[in-house]
């Protein structure tokens, strides 16, 4: 199988690169190094089934040749950090918004499996424990940065539940409750759904 992982030079992206090369499958990692780091990636760069490129999902043309040459797109690129939220919330909506959509327009062009991320940061104030992904929303005020970045991670559910209702796009949509470990089981030659298994590690 072939991956192409967003974000891929971040902390969980390099870390499901690795597994992936062990098992076998070819990798191919798209980041901006706008939070994620080369040091994350640099021993897997001697692997003949790793690619990558540092540069930003906004190139549509190597958007869409990466997506068109994989079988399974990982979306995990996003603003993410205290200082950059706190700082440039407009900027953080901006890039997880509009980064999820690019993805999405692209996958649903070739009918691509894509498997995005969210944060437990969605879950806000709510003090019902264990997490519930179909629980209520229950998030501070918007005058807070924290609460626009959990907002624009809340936003590209809908973006990835219309993409799967209006073109038939298979999507999962991943949203942590505590530490969450991704591991994969082995995956035919047709790309789908049940080929993922996430496993949440209770805090």
């Amino acid at each position: 199988m072939r991956y192409l992982i967003t974000g891929g030079a971040g902390f969980i992206g390099s870390h499901l690169a690795e597994s992936l090369l062990d098992r076998g499958d070819h990798v191919v990692l798209l980041d901006n190094l706008s939070t994620g780091s080369v040091e994350n990636i640099r021993h897997l760069k001697s692997s003949d089934r790793m690619q990558y490129h540092l540069d930003s999902l906004e190139n549509r043309q190597l958007l869409a040749e990466l997506v068109d040459d994989a079988d399974i797109v990982v979306h995990l690129a996003a603003a993410v950090g205290v200082k950059l939220i706190v700082e440039s919330p407009v900027k953080t909506i901006e890039t997880n918004v509009n980064g999820t959509q690019l993805i999405l327009e692209a996958a649903c062009k070739k009918k691509k499996l894509v498997l995005t991320a969210s944060t437990s940061e969605v879950y806000g104030k709510n003090t019902n424990v264990p997490f519930r992904e179909d629980a209520d929303l229950v998030l501070g005020p918007t005058t807070k940065g924290r609460w626009s970045y959990a907002a624009s991670r809340i936003n590209c559910v809908p973006f990835t539940l219309v993409s799967m209702v209006l073109t038939g796009l298979s999507t999962m949509s991943l949203t942590p409750t505590a530490a969450a470990r991704w591991t994969t089981t082995s995956a035919s030659s047709t790309s789908s759904a049940s080929s993922w298994r996430f496993s949440i590690l209770s805090s």
